[in-house]
């Protein structure tokens, strides 16, 4: 079922806001199994909210009106048909400004990196999302009007939303190829535009170091994979591979490798009928109670909750 036509403006202080944790991480509340919302949102900021670090990732574009902005310690304002990519690794809030501010009016699309990868990250899709986990003071997240893309991304942001809440394969593929044209977009204004270019080639590089890794994983997931053997790989000592991988990803290595053997274990959950402790060992994990713990961990239900809810059966 496609999403409705109709627009629905929300308040952010009563929408936004009170999704903000006592740690100060803001937690999207999507509506959907699959994880992508489009939102409009009135910003009204009378009040001082605490910088915060989002669980997902956001295309924000403004509509109209005016905000203050603060990411980590750079102030700026941001006004109409600016753009603001928020990623997961940096804290921000949008500021008061005073009696005389305009009422901002924003179009919020918010995701999480599996809508794009569909469990973990490989080659092009690291890529992909290099205009979130680079932003830092070498590539600032504030895009101001003046370069012109936001009509494009407008436009694919509401084609998005007409295939909200993506509840069959092909929305779902019309979601992903629509955010990846998004995507791409923003890693092109990132590259031409010379705003941290010499930071995107850094990474393209970094990636290409880490290709004979992540085609290991294809391939050899349901192995012991130890960070040494990685390293090897890579050419790359144990420790710089650690940092290396660290810096492309956003996570340990570890970390990546159990996403992604749970992310396979998903797949087999729902898509066949074999017995839990199989599917525990054909995804890598040495035994059937470490593999709940981390699949708990990781996907918040336990494995059979996990079949059941997605339509599989008890085996």
């Amino acid at each position: 079922m496609r999403g409705s036509s109709e627009l629905k403006w929300e308040r952010a202080d009563s929408f936004v806001d009170r999704q903000i944790t006592q740690k100060q991480d803001h937690v999207w509340p999507f509506r959907n199994a699959y994880p992508v919302d489009v939102r409009f949102l009135v910003i009204e900021r009378r009040h001082e909210i605490p910088l915060h670090r989002p669980d997902h990732l956001e295309v924000v574009i403004f509509e109209s009106g005016e905000l203050g902005y603060e990411i980590e310690d750079h102030l700026c304002t941001v006004g109409k048909d600016d753009i603001i990519v928020v990623g997961d690794r940096l804290h921000h809030r949008c500021r008061p400004m005073g009696p005389l501010q305009k009422q901002a009016r924003t179009l919020v699309l918010s995701f999480l990196p599996q809508t794009v990868h569909c469990g973990t990250p490989l080659g092009d899709d690291v890529q992909y999302l290099m205009p979130f986990t680079l932003q830092g003071s070498a590539v600032p997240n504030v895009i101001l009007a003046k370069t012109g893309i936001s009509r494009e991304i407008r436009d694919l942001i509401e084609k998005i939303r007409t295939e909200i809440p993506g509840e069959t394969e092909r929305s779902r593929l019309a979601i992903r190829t629509y955010l990846k044209m998004i995507l791409l977009g923003l890693v092109n204004y990132y590259s031409e535009m010379g705003v941290g270019r010499e930071a995107f080639d850094r990474q393209r590089e970094a990636v290409g170091r880490l290709v004979p890794i992540f085609e290991y994983l294809q391939q050899h997931y349901d192995e012991p994979i130890r960070v040494n053997h990685a390293a090897r790989l890579c050419a790359a000592s144990s420790c710089c591979f650690m940092n290396l991988f660290k810096e492309v990803t956003g996570q340990s290595f570890v970390a990546y490798l159990n996403k992604f053997r749970v992310a396979k274990a998903q797949n087999l959950l729902t898509a066949s009928n074999k017995a839990i402790s199989d599917i525990s060992l054909e995804t890598g994990f040495c035994n059937q109670s470490y593999f709940g713990v981390v699949f708990r961990r990781i996907s918040g239900m336990t494995p059979l909750a996990y079949r059941l809810k997605h339509g599989g059966e008890a085996a």
